[in-house]
């Protein structure tokens, strides 16, 4: 059977915060391995946007939010362009309990091997004020590098 004929499984809607510099990402799942094209679609057209140079992504997950493991090295992928584009760090929200600890270890699988630092949340709030941390840490690091290199 041709693979291409799955339809994509999970929805998946994006919005960029200029103000908060904060991609957020709303997630429900479950996902097949043709939903990380969806994914990227939806999400890659809101970070082509972005234009600082510093940001964070909370992702914000409903249901369970799982997929096949022949999709993480596509989930690789993403993360290093987003990584390359500015992304300093994710925070991901559950928000339920089913399943948590298995979502967790997935994600952890997503993101590992990569430099970006991410963090698991039961509060929106917290995550913000976590990725506010640091965002707020890499626009001073570079403020300091382009007034150094300014002298």
């Amino acid at each position: 059977m041709d693979r291409s004929q799955f339809s994509a499984h999970g929805e998946v809607k994006a919005a960029f915060d200029e103000h908060q510099k904060v991609l957020f990402i709303d997630l429900v799942g479950p996902f097949n391995l043709e939903f990380m094209r969806k994914y990227e679609m939806v999400v890659g057209a809101q970070r082509a946007k972005i234009t600082s140079p510093c940001w964070g992504s909370l992702v914000n997950i409903n249901g369970l939010a799982l997929a096949p493991m022949t999709a993480t090295s596509s989930a690789h992928a993403i993360v290093d362009k987003a990584v390359a584009k500015g992304l300093v760090a994710t925070a991901i929200v559950f928000n339920e309990t089913e399943g948590e600890e298995l979502q967790k270890k997935f994600w952890t699988q997503l993101y590992e091997g990569s430099t970006l630092p991410f963090a698991f949340f039961s509060s929106r709030g917290d995550a913000i004020e976590w990725l506010s941390e640091h965002i707020y840490t890499c626009i001073e690091t570079n403020s300091a590098c382009y007034s150094t290199t300014s002298l």
